[in-house]
Formats: C-alpha cells, sequence, structure tokens
C-alpha cells in the first residue's frame, strides 16, 4: 500500500492545484512534454498542454538570450478570460490553465506544488538521475551519433 502512496504523490500535487477556485486543469510534464499527471483526468487538450511547457521555454529563451541569461524558470500569460502559467522544477514542467477567477494568490499555490514534485523526486531517485539535463542528453545522443 506503501508504493501506491507514493506513485500517486505527483497526482496528489496537481491535484491541490486544481482546489484552488478558478483553476481549470494543470498537468506535470516531463522534459521531453510526456504526461505524468493530469487533473482533473478528463482535461481536454492535456497531451497538448504538456507538450507546451518545454517548447514555451525554449522560445521564451530565444527571445531573452540576448537581454538576460536563458534558463527560463516561470512563464505566465494572461488574456482576457484565461492564465496560463508554465513552471519548471527538477526537470519537470507544471502547467496551469485558470480562468479570470483566479488571482494572484495562485502563483503561493503553484510554488508549493513545485516544492511538492520536488521533494518527491529528491526522495524518491538518487541526485544523478534528476540532476540530468535535457541538454545533457542531446549532446550524448550527438557524441554517441557522430561515434557511428
Amino acid at each position: 500500500m506503501k508504493g501506491l502512496k507514493e506513485d500517486c504523490r505527483l497526482q496528489t500535487a496537481v491535484d491541490y492545484l486544481t482546489d484552488y477556485t478558478g483553476v481549470i486543469g494543470a498537468v506535470i510534464a516531463d522534459h521531453e512534454g510526456l504526461i505524468v499527471a493530469c487533473s482533473p483526468p478528463s482535461l481536454l487538450h492535456g497531451e497538448t498542454f504538456a507538450a507546451m511547457g518545454p517548447e514555451i521555454f525554449n522560445i521564451a529563451d530565444r527571445i531573452i538570450e540576448k537581454t538576460i541569461n536563458p534558463g527560463c524558470r516561470y512563464v505566465s500569460l494572461k488574456t482576457d478570460d484565461r492564465w496560463l502559467i508554465v513552471a519548471a522544477t527538477m526537470n519537470f514542467h507544471l502547467v496551469v490553465l485558470a480562468d479570470k477567477k483566479a488571482d494572484d494568490l495562485l502563483n503561493v499555490r503553484i510554488q508549493r506544488t513545485l516544492e511538492m514534485i520536488a521533494n518527491h523526486i529528491k526522495e524518491k531517485y538518487p541526485a544523478e538521475v534528476y540532476s540530468i539535463t535535457p541538454e545533457a542528453i542531446k549532446k550524448e545522443e550527438a557524441m554517441e551519433a557522430s561515434h557511428v
């Protein structure tokens, strides 16, 4: 039973976030944009939101690289009726969709959710696993390809 509880901790983190007034849905995705946890499970286009995280950060980094250091970790986009937040922690992305009922205190809940994700990853995996960056994987693959 303990293993089941551990596996549900990331789902608990997104459920905690979607309990907040105005939050429509939230997705935790890995660095490749694959869904790890989603709330509510019936979230329309959950795969699309999961894939957005890495893409939004890549675009933001390309835009800001000439003015400040790249390495975007948090993006918040507001329209007249929606709010899209993408935040990164431990090589995972948290994508949150909220409506205009959500207030700025949502940021506090997002930070708490990011802490929950980071704590779970640190407890479950050794540092060697979660400290590997997508860039390091790409470099290693490029080196392997050049040796073939």
